[in-house]
């Protein structure tokens, strides 16, 4: 039998990661790649805090501590609610409520009202995080879930690649032009979203059972999230500290900083479709993602280890090695955890614990940066990264109590 030619090999790989999808999760996928293509704030909040508005770095780390913790108020909510009332409304209210906030946020610059703002805007807006994710799962084909999710994150990433490229050619003009760019991105999702879904049903209806059993009382699913936390804080020294860190050790310009953020987001969507449709049947989750907190630690000891520019580029690319490992798992095995009668308070738990993740990554990341400096902050990213992957890969398989009410 002929060699088989790398590209047509390449090519086959790609139509088998992408097929059997439902026409639904494409719609929810290119939903959130609008909004995600508006992730222009975040990327460079904490820029626009300390030299735009010329913050301290404590200030700085306070208000995108409230970013997160309205974040963890949202998730909360939009599960809750998602169980309630259904995705639909919750997720047209957080686009359209977002895409308001956004816009009014841009124009305040007193500490405490900015506080106040950032707040209110990710309390609402990061509703449709656990509606989203329930609907993927409501709209899949059922053989397909893993794949419907990894395609919205693939939707997601591609929208933070594009983002934080196109949010540093605005920064460097005005920062302000930022949230009106988010706004703009998260009313267009808005429209597509409410146009789309409007009267249209899920494949297969949940049965609501207002008694279905509360994650916080899944020990397991506990042990999960506080492992998901530890994960969290270190993953988003990409927006708290990653920033900074390029500023100030490597002068990089606004356009040069964007480029490597947005480098993370073209590396997942490369790769993470077609290695989850290669990995869902061969690899263990709990034991793909203990292996992608180890290449984490790998990515944030090179920034130590190794030096020049070309290294940030290296560091960045593990790092999203260990995305694609870790992020398309998690959330699978907390969805297949849930049971119908509670996914979205799960999922609710899931994004909270990411949101509360928002909070103490800027917090651990401006005060070690303050004190000890980056190279300390790094080594502790390395020694909580070893220590989550040890505990995931204890965790007992996803389904173990999928069954039980």
């Amino acid at each position: 039998m002929p060699a088989q030619n790398p590209l047509t090999a390449a090519v086959r790989s790609y139509k088998a990661a992408f097929s059997g999808l439902s026409p639904e999760a494409w719609v929810l996928a290119t939903v959130m790649l609008i909004n995600r293509a508006g992730t222009m704030v975040l990327p460079f909040l904490s820029l626009y805090l300390t030299e735009g508005l010329h913050f301290s770095l404590e200030d700085t780390g306070y208000v995108m501590a409230c970013f997160g913790a309205g974040s963890m108020l949202g998730a909360f909510n939009g599960g809750y609610w998602t169980d309630r009332i259904g995705s639909y409304r919750v997720q047209s209210f957080a686009l359209f409520g977002g895409s308001i906030l956004f816009l009014g946020l841009s124009f305040i610059s007193n500490f405490w009202l900015l506080c106040a703002g950032v707040f209110l805007l990710t309390a609402i807006a990061d509703m449709v995080r656990p509606a989203n994710s329930a609907a993927v799962f409501e709209y899949a084909k059922p053989e397909n879930v893993t794949k419907a999710f990894s395609l919205n994150r693939m939707a997601i990433n591609l929208g933070f690649s594009l983002g934080p490229a196109a949010a540093g050619l605005i920064a460097a003009l005005n920062y302000q032009g930022l949230f009106w760019a988010d706004a703009l991105t998260c009313f267009g999702a808005g429209i597509l979203f409410t146009a789309y879904f409007r009267k249209r049903q899920p494949r297969s209806q949940r049965e609501v059972k207002p008694k279905g059993r509360s994650p916080f009382r899944d020990p397991s699913a506990m042990a999960f999230s506080a492992l998901v936390l530890i994960f969290a804080v270190i993953f988003f020294q990409l927006v708290a500290s990653l920033p900074l860190y390029y500023r100030n050790e490597y002068n990089l310009s606004e356009e040069m900083i964007g480029l490597l953020l947005g480098a993370n987001g073209v590396l997942v969507v490369g790769v993470e479709m077609v290695f989850v449709n290669w990995a869902q049947n061969r690899i263990k989750p709990r034991f793909a993602i203990a292996l992608g907190c180890v290449i984490l630690a790998l990515s944030f000891a090179s920034l130590n280890l190794l030096d020049g520019v070309p290294n940030l580029f290296l560091s960045m690319g593990i790092l999203s090695v260990a995305e694609i490992l870790a992020m398309p798992f998690m959330i699978s095995w907390i969805t297949l955890r849930a049971g119908d009668a509670s996914r979205g308070r799960y999922l609710g738990l899931y994004a909270a614990t990411y949101a509360l993740g928002h909070i103490l990554a800027p917090i651990l990341g401006t005060r070690t940066i303050a004190g000890p400096g980056f190279e300390m902050l790094w080594w502790i990213c390395v020694g909580l990264a070893l220590l989550a992957a040890l505990g995931f890969s204890q965790l007992p398989p996803a389904t173990a109590r999928q069954s039980q009410p």
